[in-house]
């Protein structure tokens, strides 16, 4: 069965049991008339804009440890040409030492993505050393712990500059090199488990990493019909330093006082990061233990982006969470009355990515990912 067949019956699916539920009474008869409606044909998900990697030019930021060395060295293991972006030297020097030495398909840069003018000067770099891009991977981030009732405005600019505006200067400075290179490109921004289900404490970084989950979101509705490819990363507990992201803050960027806490809660130990899960248990499939090694999941992505999935997602322990906050919002929208014919017309959707996704995810859910 073709991804757009897969779609239709969805949608009528969809459609019908939602009619069948009849919520509060008049919402029955409404979603009755929604599914008399002619199903918009939506067509197929983009097709995978990258199915061969060996050869490309991936840029990485935030490259030198944790997730970004691992999707650098999967990345590099598949025959990439790999450009690692570093904020700081503390690990640049251990991350390079997991390559061959003074290997071709390897070159270094120190980048600050909050940097808005330092993003030409790296993509001119990188194009005059192995050319244009053709995998940007935005996956710079800090893990600031503020909470959002009472984060500081340098909390905000830093957890903002570095989580949101690093992609979005990213987005900015590589989709039109894409475009003009014809070529078929990706871009992936790594967000986090935060990005799809608020609640961990840490309410600056929820509120960016939500908003890079839309970012790509919107990418892939304007990008469709485009050479690129786009995906939202959103990787769940895995071993990395982000715990020590406070040592990185710029001193214009950093408090006068001790770090914010939310109303009744208690003081957390400075440069502590979120609290750690204890060791997986022996025997454990490498996808489900937690913490994650970051080379299983750079996997994950790699394959994220040879079939072009809008969202690579590796926690499955989060399901029921994410359930109940769709449900929180669907429940909002139940209505009181039958709602006029009027408001069941048009594009109700606004954007066919969504149902898309469930058909290209439905169509290509055997995998077989190596090392994971």
């Amino acid at each position: 069965m073709d991804e757009q067949t897969l779609n239709r019956r969805q949608i009528l699916g969809g459609m019908a049991a939602a009619g069948a539920a009849g919520l509060l009474g008049g919402a029955g008869e409404a979603n009755a008339q929604a599914a008399a409606a002619p199903t918009p044909d939506i067509g197929a998900s983009q097709p995978p804009q990258i199915t061969d990697v060996k050869g490309k030019v991936a840029y990485i930021t935030g490259g030198s440890s944790g997730i970004g060395l691992g999707i650098a060295r999967v990345f590099h293991e598949a025959g990439m040409k790999v450009v690692i972006g570093y904020y700081s030297d503390l690990h640049i020097g251990d991350a390079l030492k997991q390559f061959p030495a003074n290997d071709p398909r390897l070159h270094a840069i120190k980048h600050d993505v909050m940097d808005r003018d330092a993003w030409d000067r790296t993509a001119d770099e990188i194009e005059k050393k192995f050319g244009g891009v053709h995998i940007l991977v935005n996956n710079a981030g800090v893990g600031l712990q503020a909470p959002a009732s009472t984060g500081t405005h340098k909390d905000w600019e830093w957890g903002l500059g570095v989580n949101l505006w690093g992609p979005i200067n990213g987005v900015r400075t590589y989709v039109p090199r894409m475009l003009a290179s014809k070529q078929g490109s990706h871009i992936v921004t790594t967000t986090s488990t935060s990005g799809i289900l608020p609640g961990s404490g840490a309410g600056i970084y929820t509120v960016a990493k939500i908003a890079a989950v839309g970012l790509m979101e919107e990418l892939r509705h304007e990008l469709r019909n485009t050479n690129i490819g786009t995906s939202a990363f959103i990787p769940g507990l895995t071993s990395t330093n982000i715990g020590q992201s406070e040592s990185y803050r710029p001193e214009s960027l950093k408090n006068d006082g001790p770090p914010a806490v939310a109303p009744g809660a208690q003081p957390r130990t400075p440069g502590a990061g979120p609290p750690r899960r204890p060791p997986p248990a022996a025997g454990l499939a490498p996808a489900f233990a937690r913490p994650q090694d970051p080379m299983v999941v750079a996997r994950f992505v790699l394959n994220g982006i040879l079939n072009n999935d809008l969202f690579i997602v590796l926690q499955p322990e989060y399901r029921a969470g994410v359930e109940a906050r769709c449900n929180a919002l669907l429940d909002s929208m139940v209505s009181f009355k039958p709602l006029p014919p009027e408001l069941t017309r048009g594009n109700v959707y606004r954007t066919p990515i969504y149902q898309q996704e469930i058909a290209h995810r439905k169509a290509t859910q055997a995998r077989d990912i190596a090392g994971t």
